[in-house]
């Protein structure tokens, strides 16, 4: 027999786990026994959690609403462009600025000299 390698615990718990599995098998989660089968290729042993997945990082998912519907929303928060900001947004659009520029130019408009 060969010799098991691990901590004493490793080894006691492997041992308790082949066990368990020997004899219990659930029809259920592994489908119909058949055959020759002798039940300790999988088993189903409640209270013993499956090993957890890492997660993946999920995607925010969102939308992009325009500038006229951004406005009414602005606007019943209390919130109004000036025509100064309008022009800047008009300006940008028809530069085609990227965002990055825009937020550029819009510092720009504000900093102190």
């Amino acid at each position: 027999m060969p010799q098991a390698v691990g901590s004493g615990k490793q080894q006691r718990d492997a041992a308790v786990m082949r066990s368990l599995c020997s004899g219990t098998f659930s029809a259920k989660r592994n489908g119909p026994k058949v055959g020759g089968a002798t039940g300790t290729e999988t088993c189903y042993i409640p209270g013993v959690s499956k090993p957890k997945q890492p997660r993946t990082k999920v995607k925010k998912k969102g939308f992009v609403i325009g500038r006229a519907s951004f406005g009414k929303i602005s606007a019943v928060e209390g919130i109004r462009l000036t025509p100064a900001m309008k022009k800047r947004a008009a300006d940008a659009q028809r530069r085609g600025l990227s965002a990055e520029e825009y937020r550029q130019a819009i510092m720009r408009s504000y900093r102190k000299a």
